[in-house]
């Protein structure tokens, strides 16, 4: 038989990692949702630079994380074409 006193701690204790957990989803989704807003605003930017944009490229700015994004959106101020965005990390 539990005691009251246990039974608090264990439900306050449930609680608190069904907060914590919310709170982890909800930055993961936060971030993902971040991510996705930088990969449009990319994918608008280079098709406003560079016209009509290879699927790959699309694909590939989609599935890139927020620090490849940020360096990808520095580097269209300067580049003259496509592959000067990617650099390196083009593998069109």
């Amino acid at each position: 038989v539990m005691s009251v006193a246990a039974e608090q701690w264990k439900s306050e204790g449930f609680n608190l990692g069904l907060v914590q957990g919310e709170a982890r989803g909800e930055a993961r989704g936060e971030a993902r949702g971040e991510a996705k807003g930088k990969a449009e605003m990319l994918l608008r930017q280079l098709r406003r630079r560079f016209k009509t944009l290879p699927s790959q490229v699309e694909d590939h700015v989609r599935a890139a994380s927020s620090d490849q994004l940020d360096e990808w959106s520095d580097r269209i101020l300067d580049a003259r074409e496509l592959a000067d965005v990617f650099g390196a990390d083009q593998k069109h």
